[in-house]
């Protein structure tokens, strides 16, 4: 059962790898769900009566208008597709890159009562994946919050916190291609490890230098 969205106009199968709202989802601990959506035994959820995230999508291009004109910086490569280095089931779609300041740019919408600090921490895990995929050292968050409020939030590349996550979505899609149910829960701690040991299978994480 493949799970396509709509990229540049054109289908993608979201089964074929890890993105940077399934970063999330890994790093809040949210696997069995997750790999039964990787594996096709399950539909991802619609998302298209669910007013914040339509809203998102809808306000993006307005969104980056916005932000050109409030920083005066111009924005290209709108969900560009790209892969990692090393790992060709980990990829992103940026919201766009910023080439005068060598900088992607993630649009987001969100509540009046938000502040940059909830939003760089509700996030975190999207933005790290999303900077270690395509290979920059720095992103901007443009955030409405509600309709009177705007803000724009750097965020610089974690590397401690990128080789965490890594680890924890290389042994995730372990999972997913031996078709192996995973925990209901996997605490992201675990992760700050180089093995992860399930049962008595001992799962290099990261090669060794």
């Amino acid at each position: 059962m493949k799970n396509n969205q709509i990229i540049n106009g054109k289908e993608f199968d979201r089964n074929t790898g890890l993105g940077g709202s399934d970063a999330t989802r890994i790093y809040e601990g949210d696997w069995h769900q997750l790999w039964s959506e990787k594996t096709g035994k399950s539909q991802y959820p619609d998302l298209s009566d669910v007013l914040p995230v339509q809203m998102g999508i809808h306000t993006e291009p307005f969104n980056i208008q916005w932000f050109e004109k409030q920083s005066e910086m111009k924005v290209r490569g709108n969900n560009e597709h790209f892969v990692h280095k090393d790992y060709e089931h980990l990829y992103s779609h940026p919201d766009g890159i910023i080439d005068r300041v060598n900088a992607l740019l993630e649009c987001k919408h969100t509540n009046a009562f938000s502040n940059a600090k909830k939003v760089a921490d509700k996030y975190k895990a999207q933005l790290q994946h999303n900077m270690m995929v395509c290979n920059y050292n720095k992103l901007y968050i443009s955030a409405f919050f509600g309709n009177l409020k705007y803000e724009v939030i750097e965020v610089d590349e974690d590397k401690e916190f990128q080789e965490q996550l890594l680890s924890a979505e290389l042994v995730f899609w372990h999972y997913v291609q031996a078709d192996k149910e995973p925990p209901e829960y996997i605490d992201f701690s675990n992760f700050n490890k180089k093995e992860w040991h399930e049962g008595r299978t001992i799962i290099p994480i990261l090669s060794r230098s």
